[in-house]
Order: structure tokens, then C-alpha cells, then sequence
């Protein structure tokens, strides 16, 4: 082989590996670095609605809606929302739904060192904690992207790392519809929906969200599924026996 077949060889193998980490991070099944649940349970005949980046001012309004179509929904907060806005943060727990631990103030973290990380989960956990009365269980780290230190902060403070399915895409500006039909397009029974409720930046609203709501819930029941609590799709089964989840 001579000199440039070599560095053409090297170069593609550079490429290669750059490109399995970068999967490893961002990739959303990825389980390179560690564990982390992105479907459910399929048996359960159901999806589950999650939302991230709030609480913020158009949470209520996402609470309104849910409540209306009678669903169960969990939000990965922000510990420095959460701060800004506890009694939105309290209604979402009265109102009965589940939180999970979505960083202090939302870093990507592939720029933040192991201990920054850790710091991250720790705030918000006590954030969230102390505010709501609640500590979460489950974390969904910023824009999906996971490192080894993420993995070794959230088993410390004993977190399972939860990632999804099937987007809205509503961080992009869009209609309700469009939100709406591309999670339906990717609704399926075991299916985590990502959606969100506010913007970690604060730069846009979240109305579009809010509006498309009623028709990702009705879109799902025509199908035949249940909208239900992660937890119920996450839940291991009953002796090995189907089971169908009502809400």
C-alpha cells in the first residue's frame, strides 16, 4: 500500500469512528454508553405523551388541554424553569401527572465535564425536589445527547435515562397540524412521545404545541390505543401475561 492509499485508509477510519461516537451521543436508541429506554412495552396497546423544557408560560395551557381529554402526561423539568415558575411546577404534580430531572438549565452535555454534569442533574433533582415535593426518577438529558459522564451522574443519583420514539418536531416553528400529524405518523403501542412545553431559551412560545394536543389524543384513540402514563408502558409485565392499559 503506498503513502496516499494509507492516509486515505486512515482518514476513513477516522471518519468511521467519529461517526459511531457521534451516534453514541446523539443517536436516540443509542445504548453505547449506557442504558436507555426509547419504547415501551407494545402489549400495553397504549403511548405515553412526555414533554420537556418547562415549566413556562404556556404550560397551564398544555395542562388545560390534557386535563380536558382526561390523559396523563410526564414533563421533564428544567431545574431553573422549575425556580421561575413553582406554581406551575406544583400544579403539574397536583395535577397528577409525572416529572422527570431534564438538567439545571438545559447544556448540551458533551460541553460539560463529568463533575459539571453531575452538578447539572444534582440542582435540578433538588430543584424540582424542594419545590414540588417530588424527586424524580427519570432524567432525559438535553436534546437527547448522552456522554459516559451523564451515564455515571445519573446512576449516582440512581436516574433512568428515558429518550422517545417519535417527535413533534415542535422546536422547529410550525403549525399545530404538522406537529400533530408527525407524531401520528409514528404512533404505535409502546410508542414515548416527545413534545414540549416551553423553551429552555425562552425565545418562543409554545401555543402550537398546546393546539395540537387534542388532535394527537383523538388521532391515537381512533386507532384503537390508550394515551397512559409512562409508567404504565414501562412497567414489567404481569407473569408474562398481555395486558392492556386504561386510563
Amino acid at each position: 500500500m503506498g503513502p496516499l492509499q494509507e492516509i486515505v485508509g486512515v482518514s476513513v477510519v477516522a471518519a468511521g469512528v467519529g461517526g459511531a461516537v457521534r451516534y453514541a451521543a446523539y443517536g436516540v436508541r443509542s445504548q453505547w454508553f449506557g442504558p436507555a429506554v426509547w419504547q415501551g412495552r407494545a402489549d400495553t396497546a397504549a403511548v405515553a405523551l412526555t414533554f420537556d423544557d418547562g415549566p413556562g408560560p404556556d404550560t397551564e395551557a398544555a395542562l388545560d388541554a390534557l386535563a380536558a381529554r382526561q390523559v396523563s402526561a410526564t414533563f421533564f423539568m428544567v431545574g431553573r424553569q422549575v425556580e421561575r415558575h413553582p406554581e406551575i411546577a406544583r400544579r403539574i404534580v397536583a395535577d397528577g401527572h409525572t416529572i422527570g430531572n431534564h438538567s439545571y438549565s438545559h447544556p448540551l452535555y458533551l460541553s460539560r465535564t463529568p463533575r459539571q454534569t453531575l452538578d447539572e442533574l444534582t440542582r435540578a433533582q433538588q430543584a424540582i425536589a424542594e419545590i414540588t415535593g417530588v424527586r424524580p426518577e427519570w432524567s432525559r438529558p438535553p436534546y437527547g445527547v448522552r456522554t459516559p459522564g451523564y451515564f455515571r451522574a445519573a446512576r449516582t443519583l440512581g436516574l433512568r435515562t428515558i429518550q422517545w420514539t417519535v417527535a413533534g418536531f415542535d422546536w422547529k416553528q410550525r403549525p399545530a397540524a404538522r406537529i400533530a400529524r408527525d407524531v401520528l405518523r409514528g404512533a404505535r403501542a409502546g410508542a414515548i412521545v416527545l413534545l414540549h412545553d416551553a423553551d429552555s431559551a425562552g425565545r418562543r412560545n409554545r401555543r402550537a404545541t398546546v393546539a395540537s394536543i387534542p388532535a394527537i389524543v383523538d388521532g391515537v384513540r381512533e386507532r384503537g390505543l390508550d394515551v397512559a402514563p409512562l409508567g404504565a408502558l414501562l412497567a414489567a409485565p404481569a407473569a408474562g401475561v398481555p395486558e392492556r392499559v386504561h386510563v
